[in-house]
């Protein structure tokens, strides 16, 4: 059945080992404009943000200024809500990384809230989030308490965006400097991820930066990115929705510039040195720390056959997607959508794409 509205937009790169990304995209990044989404439109990476909050702790494990395996209270200002029957076994960074730190997320931790300045992340992993949340109210520090830890750390898996807000606290307190900054320098300049999008585009900004407090004002994201799409084919309340904490869904980008940056760590897992991570790093930020298996650091394992898939995936108010790298073929494929489908992704465009990549080549 044909329809009369307008598509709203698919972009995808494709990748490799010593290929330069291919990328394309289709339909409108603004159906009220009727402006095209181009494959250097920015869009919104919602949770693939972690992968990138996750290579970042890694560079700086290297550096020496954490260390994953060693209880995170070192670092913060005050201790962690503990209700958990082991309060004394430590929370480190593998265990946050890998959904395993024993935060079981109140829904409203995944909310958008109201756009504005960057939401005090220590606040909130000290007092919580508040007596109300939700697209529109305040983002500040709370008065209903913490999230507590109520499973022993490294004993079950359950996906958090608290411990995320805990990842970026940590990072900013152990190297004394706004979480962005730290990300920018040590992950994605190297890179070249840094600049504006030029021909195929390759950039990436952040939804939250305080500006005025040294913040990179030209690291934010603008008007130029695309704006998430309803189900309906709306456009969704404040063109672009925002949540709290840079690490667990901050980041907004280009297919191309994730596509760059899975090749550069496909490599190093293959043992190149020249990549962001050493291939030690890039071999533990890709292993399992914990007992669930698929669980990596800021990723999932996946089968294929004989074949392991590393596969990071958002899904957000008005934008999906999803990514993946064929470690064996050395092959990456990134396909993001500024529109929420309604279904996961194993049933939604950017799905349908990965699949054909895993399945096809």
């Amino acid at each position: 059945m044909s329809s009369d509205r307008p598509s709203v937009g698919l972009s995808v790169a494709v990748g490799g080992s010593g290929l330069e990304p291919d990328a394309g995209a289709t339909g409108l990044a603004d159906v009220r404009t009727g402006r095209p989404l181009r494959p250097g439109t920015l869009l919104h990476a919602c949770s693939m943000s972690k992968l990138v909050a996750a290579v970042a702790v890694l560079r700086l494990a290297e550096l020496g200024t954490v260390d994953l395996h060693a209880d995170v209270e070192r670092h913060l200002d005050a201790p962690l809500a503990r209700s958990d029957d082991d309060p004394a076994r430590p929370v480190t960074l593998a265990h946050l990384l890998s959904h395993q730190a024993g935060f079981v997320d109140p829904d409203a931790a995944g909310e958008p809230v109201a756009p504005g300045p960057a939401p005090d992340v220590a606040a909130l992993v000290r007092t919580g989030l508040g007596t109300t949340t939700g697209l529109g109210t305040s983002t500040g520090p709370g008065t209903t308490g913490p999230v507590p830890v109520t499973v022993p750390p490294g004993e079950g898996f359950a996906y958090s965006d608290v411990g995320y807000w805990v990842v970026e606290h940590v990072v900013a307190r152990a190297t004394g400097r706004p979480y962005a900054d730290v990300v920018d320098d040590l992950v994605l300049a190297p890179l070249g991820l840094t600049g504006p999008a030029a021909g195929p585009g390759a950039s990436t900004a952040w939804a939250y930066v305080d500006a005025g407090a040294g913040g990179r004002a030209e690291r934010v994201v603008d008007d130029l990115a695309a704006v998430g799409h309803t189900t309906s084919g709306g456009v969704v309340a404040g063109d672009r929705a925002v949540y709290r904490g840079l690490a667990a869904a901050g980041l907004w980008a280009t297919p191309t510039a994730l596509a760059l940056l899975l090749t550069d760590l496909v490599d190093s897992w293959h043992g190149s040195s020249d990549g962001v991570l050493t291939p030690t790093s890039a071999r533990t930020l890709w292993s399992a720390p914990g007992p669930t298996s698929y669980a990596a650091l800021g990723a999932f394992l996946l089968r294929h056959g004989t074949e392991t898939v590393v596969q990071t995936h958002g899904w957000g108010a008005g934008f999906q997607a999803v990514a993946r790298a064929h470690l064996d073929r050395r092959s990456v494929v990134v396909a993001m959508m500024c529109s929420d489908p309604g279904t996961d992704q194993d049933g939604s465009a950017v799905g349908a794409v990965a699949d054909a990549c895993t399945e096809h080549g």
